[in-house]
């Protein structure tokens, strides 16, 4: 589809999350071609490059408003970039399960775990490896074979379906929700799924973490797989409407190999100022906290 708009026409949209028609145009789009699934990569690094957004006067909620529906450029999506960085995914993704283990008691066996947009199943490896019964849902196909090869239980694409049913002890949705054109229903749909006294996990960019306020448009979350732009009010508002009682707070840590790093950072800055490109780049990996993610843990009545 084309992402050029002519926004002339008052009210024409309602808000993703407040259903209110008081939404304002705040960035222009400044993507030119039509939307293709590579669009979506999880390892895009064209950051900057984005969709409309608009800001609800009511909530504040940033979003992406011009595009109906994701879920067909996921189905498409190919990543091999993705793959090859599952050693350093899987390093963010144990330090995100231990902390969901402290809150569960310390205890993982017989605990049903579900992760929503799974990807190639590295949080499910390392939730298995933790002993935790764990499956997911994930909608690129390619995404999900990839998963599959490692022994990961990814049959499904989307919630509802026939062949997720719950209660699970434990939902996770790691940076999924800024992805998907109603982030509402699907925050519903897991939590119908949790059993009583379980635990939803939500991990994603905050849009008014002090990085973002800093870089402005030039913020790396910024870019076309983001579709909404959340705030931790407008999470916690969410869960409340739902019957979700917030538990835990937190900004998790990410693990990054070096020559990642230096990808990115050639985003920003001119060649000469970052470290020309050596082998043992690929295979030194630390932790990196900027302070703009956020992870919202709740619990259903």
């Amino acid at each position: 589809m084309s992402v050029a708009t002519n926004h002339t026409r008052k009210n024409e949209y309602l808000c993703r999350l407040c259903q209110s028609t008081n939404v304002e145009l705040i960035k222009e789009t400044n993507v030119k071609t039509a939307l293709e699934s590579d669009d979506f990569k999880i390892t895009d690094g064209r950051y900057g490059l984005m969709l409309s957004i608009f800001e609800c006067q009511e909530c504040g909620f940033m979003q992406c408003l011009d595009v109906p529906d994701t879920t067909d450029y996921y189905r498409g999506l190919e990543d091999t970039e993705y793959e090859s960085s599952r050693k350093e995914r899987m390093n963010q993704l144990r330090m995100i399960l231990k902390k969901i283990i402290k809150i569960s008691g310390g205890k993982t066996k017989g605990l049903r775990l579900l992760d929503v947009g799974a990807g190639s199943g590295i949080l499910l490896e390392a939730a298995a490896d933790l002993g935790f019964e764990a499956e997911g849902v994930e909608p690129s196909a390619w995404l999900r074979k990839a998963g599959q090869a490692h022994g990961c239980k990814i049959n499904a694409d989307i919630i509802p379906h026939p062949q997720i049913t719950g209660p699970y002890d434990v939902i996770t949705l790691i940076d999924v929700v800024e992805h998907v054109s109603n982030p509402l229903e699907m925050i519903s749909n897991a939590q119908l799924l949790l059993k009583s006294g379980g635990i939803l996990v939500v991990v994603t960019p905050d849009v008014k973490s002090i990085a973002a306020r800093i870089m402005g448009w030039k913020w790396w979350h910024y870019r076309i797989a983001h579709v909404g732009y959340f705030s931790r009010n407008q999470l916690e508002l969410i869960f409340s409407r739902l019957g979700l009682k917030t538990i835990a707070i937190s900004r998790p840590s990410w693990s990054f190999s070096v020559a990642y790093i230096r990808a990115r950072l050639l985003r920003y800055l001119p060649g000469w100022l970052v470290l020309k490109e050596r082998p043992w780049m690929q295979n030194t990996m630390f932790n990196l906290n900027l302070g703009d993610s956020l992870m919202i843990i709740a619990r259903k009545s």
